[in-house]
């Protein structure tokens, strides 16, 4: 799985397509929360399209139960896809990852509008 954290900006970008399988995904995200788990407090932008095939509800699960606690401010997971049907599954995902929102962005630019608009209304507060 090809990934970038972008540390100034507090945002971790992944591509799940490069991994393959939701196995080998799952793996890396474990790998990665596990050495960095700050990362679970930051704005995730996620490309997921297509989503591998053989992604299962037991997948988010295991990942769910390694998450850390929640963030102290609520962060963003933002799906670049071209499902529309994948807004469903995230929002889903809002309640088994406390204090963060799963959103769906066309395109990266889009994924980075969503963080940063979302971000501004967090300041405003």
């Amino acid at each position: 799985m090809r990934y970038e954290i972008d540390e100034q900006a507090q945002i971790l970008w992944a591509d799940l397509v490069s991994a393959g399988s939701a196995d080998r995904v799952l793996e890396a995200m474990l790998a990665l929360i596990g050495a960095r788990p700050e990362l679970c407090g930051w704005d995730w932008i996620i490309e997921c399209y297509p989503l591998p095939q053989d992604a299962t509800a037991d997948h988010l699960k295991i990942l769910s139960e390694a998450w850390g606690p929640p963030p102290a401010v609520e962060a963003i997971t933002v799906f670049v896809t071209q499902d529309k049907l994948l807004h469903l599954w995230a929002r889903a995902l809002d309640f088994q990852f406390t204090r963060r929102k799963h959103l769906i962005a066309r395109d990266v630019d889009g994924a980075r509008d969503l963080i940063e608009k979302r971000r501004s209304l967090r300041r405003a507060r």
